[in-house]
């Protein structure tokens, strides 16, 4: 006869790994594009000329975006804020995961308190696309792309290979020093690379420790 306890688990672990409700799916993006000469080049705080950025060089960038889940400002202090967009609307979270411009004399600290601006807006199922942006920093590491004319798909992903990254019309990266100088360009790009990445909610955690617990108090009576 199988163990009650051991049929609980079971069952708790079907629901862990394939129940699709209980798992969240942000999508990391991989762009690709060179500098361009836009507005112009600024490298007052020299971080262009120490990584031979210039006009044509190629860069790259990865961003993980979840449309599920609130926009995130992290303080050097750890204070964590979720952000509005300016018509009082809740961002999503938007993160910048890498990118050929960091290196580690640029993204370890921030210069206005600021550790990471993870967020985009605004609420991208309207008819009017003209307002989305993204702004993500790591660091010093700013990263703005504002105008995205291009709507996500019905499963919440935009489309590789569109000529703009995002449909965007300016995309910018900005570095600043602790003195707040800063070297920043602009740039063209597209999405070469989507893929979801899969994160188990806090909800399947507790769900999980519920399983274990439930095991564990079985197995205990069974052995009185």
């Amino acid at each position: 006869m199988i163990h009650p306890g051991r049929i609980f688990f079971v069952v708790l672990m079907t629901l862990f790994w394939g129940g699709q409700s209980a798992w969240s799916y942000p999508v990391q993006y991989t762009l690709e594009g060179f500098v361009i000469q836009g507005p112009g080049i600024n490298d007052s705080a020299g971080f262009l000329a120490d990584m031979g950025i210039s006009i044509g060089s190629h860069v790259s960038y990865s961003i993980v975006i979840d449309l599920n889940s609130t926009g995130t400002i992290l303080l050097n202090n750890g204070t964590l804020t979720n952000p509005l967009d300016v018509s009082g609307k809740n961002t999503f979270y938007a993160h910048y995961a890498g990118s050929s411009t960091i290196t580690s004399s640029n993204h370890l600290s921030s210069y206005n308190g600021i550790q990471e601006n993870n967020y985009g807006g605004n609420n991208w199922l309207t008819s009017t696309f003209s307002e989305r942006w993204l702004s993500i920093s790591n660091g010093n590491n700013y990263l703005d792309i504002y105008n995205m004319f291009e709507q996500p798909n019905s499963s919440g992903e935009w489309s590789i290979g569109f000529p703009w990254a995002f449909g965007a019309a300016f995309l910018r990266n900005t570095i600043f020093d602790s003195s707040g100088n800063s070297s920043y360009f602009n740039f063209v790009a597209q999405i070469t690379k989507a893929e979801s990445i899969p994160i188990p909610e806090p909800s399947t955690f507790a769900l999980f420790g519920v399983g274990l617990a439930g095991n564990y108090l079985f197995r205990k009576r069974y052995r009185k």
